[in-house]
């Protein structure tokens, strides 16, 4: 697991200078979600032993390759 709450404080800066090295530079970003998702989503991390961040990072990253794969590929009129 990459994060994980449970995981002392050495651990988790140990994990951040990896992830820090490999990832791409962080922007933060603010939306409205439903109560009731946000609820969920807390409560489905907590019991997974995730972090928010981590969680919606990967759901993203994850949502975004699979439209590019399924999108319809366009042809070129050169």
């Amino acid at each position: 697991m990459i994060d994980s709450p449970g995981s002392t404080a050495q651990q988790r800066d140990q994990k951040m200078k990896v992830v820090a090295h490999h990832d791409e530079e962080l922007v933060q970003l603010a939306t409205r979600i439903p109560l009731r998702t946000a609820r969920r989503l807390k409560e489905f991390c907590m019991r997974n032993e995730v972090y928010v961040q981590s969680f919606v990072r990967r759901a993203l990253a994850e949502k975004l390759a699979h439209m590019r794969r399924s999108a319809p590929r366009q042809r070129s009129r050169a």
